[in-house]
């Protein structure tokens, strides 16, 4: 991910160690079919008390789409 492509108000950044581990473990997750993709899924997952993972991409464009989760997630 170049910088160009992400918001600046996207922080904190992964690490690119990190990174690699997120990418592993959406991996492992999506053969278990144990993945919900989008803003809204992830909001009505997060209302129902079921979700234990939200990962936020830096590149989310308009970034306010996705700017409630954290929120939602306290």
């Amino acid at each position: 991910m170049t910088s160009e492509e992400v918001s600046e108000r996207a922080q904190p950044l992964a690490t690119k160690k990190l990174s690699k581990q997120i990418v592993d473990l959406v991996a492992q997750c999506a053969s278990f079919k144990q993945i919900k993709k989008g803003a809204n899924e992830a909001t009505k997952t997060l209302n129902r008390g079921i979700t234990e993972l939200i990962i936020i991409a830096a590149d989310a464009t308009p970034l306010e789409l996705v700017l409630h989760l954290p929120i939602l997630c306290e």
